[in-house]
């Protein structure tokens, strides 16, 4: 089970990159990859490995961690923002509602609603229609608001 969840974090952490550094090639704005998961995973992986090593490391160093989450919550806001002026500047409903990103549960909902729809997006500019089999498995999470 170790093994399943380090494994999801490592692809999630790759699919992170890869996206942000193709809206960062593609808008000119954005945060590329490395500035995007870089401070967040020194933040939260370097002051429990300094303490597990070190136990008298300083209690003030404990913000970096936290410093690390608020870090990855600025980066999804930006990237849905992103995603919903994409969408705004084609002319059609922003998918994304921002604020689902501060609920437990719904933060997690509006992550894979950003991947389907700005994987929607590019196959919009490509002129591509293809189906998505787990948007169409469910509706609800998937629709357009």
């Amino acid at each position: 089970m170790l093994f399943s969840v380090l494994t999801g974090l490592a692809y999630y952490g790759y699919y992170k990159w890869m996206i942000q550094d193709e809206l960062h090639r593609y808008t000119g704005k954005d945060f590329s990859g490395a500035v995007a998961l870089l401070p967040f995973v020194i933040g939260v992986t370097l002051p429990p490995t300094l303490a597990t090593f070190d136990p008298d490391v300083p209690s003030w160093f404990a913000w970096f961690f936290v410093l690390g989450v608020v870090w990855i919550y600025i980066v999804q806001f930006r990237l849905y923002r992103t995603v919903n002026q994409l969408y705004r500047d084609a002319g059609l409903a922003e998918p994304l509602e921002l604020w689902w990103l501060f609920i437990p549960g719904l933060n997690l909902l509006v992550g894979l609603r950003q991947i389907h729809f700005l994987s929607q997006y590019w196959m919009r500019l490509r002129g591509e229609t293809k189906t998505d089999p787990v948007a169409e498995a469910l509706p609800l999470f998937f629709a357009e608001l």
